[in-house]
């Protein structure tokens, strides 16, 4: 499954965007994705030196997922518990913008012409981990219910 491919060009004449524009978002995702630990051991192997400048925030993450991933993001990219968080946030069940989308753009895109004006930085980037790191949480922490008698308070 491809969630979100980055080999399109947003830009007119008018308003040319530099390249690599339209992966911002994914590489902010990933990059959190590979902080927490959740990228696919393909990775491990193949990208491990990509990896740790990421880790060491040497690159972004735009720049480690067009030099490891190339124009896809996917579920080869994240291991099995990074894939069912994905598939939790970054897209809905119909394959859809998840709500990483609007959260990206509450946190980020406020006040900039678009969502493809974001810029690549690590200030932007800690200000998205931790939405994401707090929507992790509480997909991994969902409020338990409560039961039916726990509604009924006791009177003494």
């Amino acid at each position: 499954m491809s969630y979100d491919r980055a080999d399109f060009d947003y830009s007119t004449e008018d308003d040319p965007l530099p390249k690599g524009h339209a992966a911002t978002h994914i590489g902010m995702f990933l990059a959190w994705a590979v902080q927490n630990g959740l990228e696919n051991d393909s990775h491990r192997a193949r990208s491990a030196e990509l990896l740790e400048r990421l880790r060491q925030r040497e690159i972004t993450g735009r720049q480690f997922f067009e030099a490891a991933c190339g124009d896809r993001f996917s579920e080869q990219d994240l291991n099995a518990e990074g894939n069912a968080f994905a598939q939790y946030y970054y897209v809905d069940e119909a394959g859809q913008r998840g709500p990483y989308f609007a959260d990206y753009k509450r946190t980020l895109v406020v006040g900039l012409p678009s969502f493809w004006h974001v810029a690549d930085t690590w200030g932007n980037y800690d200000k998205i981990a931790a939405v994401v790191s707090r929507r992790y949480d509480e997909w991994k922490n969902p409020p338990r219910k409560k039961r039916w008698w726990q509604f009924w308070k006791l009177s003494g």
